[in-house]
């Protein structure tokens, strides 16, 4: 059996992600311990945009996908979207989760701020793709991250990033966005939990993340909401560092036990 030291980091993307947007932390953390990052959401979404998504539904997804690779015990990092996941995952099934790393989380999409928002998500994400995806970028990455590039690159980068995604289920995606509410499950958490917030993330400000669970640690990088893009070894070090620091917990108890 593998020790709790090669148990795996299972990694789950936010509204708009998907499993790529982690190759820069997945680069760093690889050379550590084994990754798994599924694509939760295309298999639940399917292709009948009538369906609602619930946080369950998605839950047992990541479980599914991490089970179907032979593990049955994780260290759990979940961004934005993926965070709340990832709560109800460390609430429902707590035998499976070692650690928990929520970046960027929120408890509840009903508040009037962030419910504005995502109705503007969706109202765009209808209308006028290329002033979403411009949106996303003035919000979710730092000013001066996103002022190193000049208009014409910006613009492939919309171009590209409309190109590359997947559009049918993401309405369903930010109705959950609207709809979610993780209050109950974030209270049920024993799990050991580090909170990551981004001190210049205009998508989720980090007062949304404070409190989210109780007596979870606390830390902020200097970055906009997309942290994974903007600080990836900063991202990557600081899930080690608390991860690895659980393993060590553990290993003391089991040497003291023995």
């Amino acid at each position: 059996m593998s020790s709790d030291t090669e148990l795996p980091i299972v990694l789950l993307h936010g509204t708009m992600g998907k499993s790529e947007d982690w190759s820069g932390v997945v680069e760093r953390l690889s050379s550590s311990r084994p990754v798994i990052r599924p694509n939760y959401i295309e298999r639940v979404a399917g292709g009948n945009s009538t369906n609602a998504l619930a946080i369950r539904d998605l839950a047992g997804e990541v479980v599914a996908a991490v089970r179907a690779e032979g593990k049955q015990r994780f260290d759990l990092v979940g961004g934005s979207l993926g965070a709340a996941v990832a709560t109800c995952v460390a609430a429902e099934y707590p035998e499976m989760v070692r650690s928990l790393v929520l970046i960027s989380g929120f408890s509840h999409g009903s508040d009037p701020r962030m419910n504005l928002q995502f109705q503007l998500w969706r109202r765009l994400v209808s209308t006028d793709k290329v002033a979403f995806t411009k949106l996303l970028l003035v919000s979710g990455l730092s000013p001066g991250f996103l002022s190193a590039f000049d208009e014409a690159t910006l613009n492939e980068i919309v171009e590209a990033f409309i190109a590359s995604t997947d559009w049918r289920p993401i309405e369903q995606t930010i109705r959950l966005d609207s709809s979610l509410d993780v209050r109950e499950y974030a209270a049920r958490i024993q799990t050991p939990t580090l909170l990551i917030t981004a001190k210049h993330d205009q998508i989720v400000p980090p007062a949304y993340s404070e409190n989210l669970v109780p007596d979870a640690k606390t830390t902020e990088l200097d970055s906009g909401h997309l942290i994974f893009l903007e600080k990836p070894a900063d991202l990557s070090s600081a899930i080690l560092s608390f991860c690895e620091s659980k393993a060590g917990v553990v290993s003391s108890l089991r040497k003291k036990l023995a």
